[in-house]
């Protein structure tokens, strides 16, 4: 809260300030500062999270493309695993006759 009625934006009148102008324009740039740090801040937030998200999205394809493979791989292996089961038991069928 301030202690005096502030004026309107833009009007172009000044306000009478009890403290000293050197006292005021030390704590309108301090404030200033205050703003600009925290934006700074937010802003190495946000670009820390965008690398990581796309190290993570870059990290997930990667992964889907080694699972996609193997998945392929079971997929051949599970054929052949069927086509030598059917020979074996063609052939135990074959000794038994």
């Amino acid at each position: 809260m301030t202690r005096t009625k502030e004026v309107e934006p833009g009007s172009g009148k000044i306000p009478d300030y009890k403290s000293h102008s050197s006292r005021l324009v030390h704590s309108l740039r301090q404030g200033y500062d205050n703003v600009r740090l925290k934006l700074a801040n937010a802003r190495n937030k946000i670009k820390f999270y965008q690398i990581k998200t796309r190290d993570l999205e870059k990290s997930r394809g990667k992964y889907k493309k080694q699972v996609m493979a193997l998945e392929e791989k079971i997929n051949q292996l599970e054929k052949t695993n069927k086509l030598l089961t059917n020979d074996i038991k063609k052939m135990s069928e074959k000794k038994t006759k």
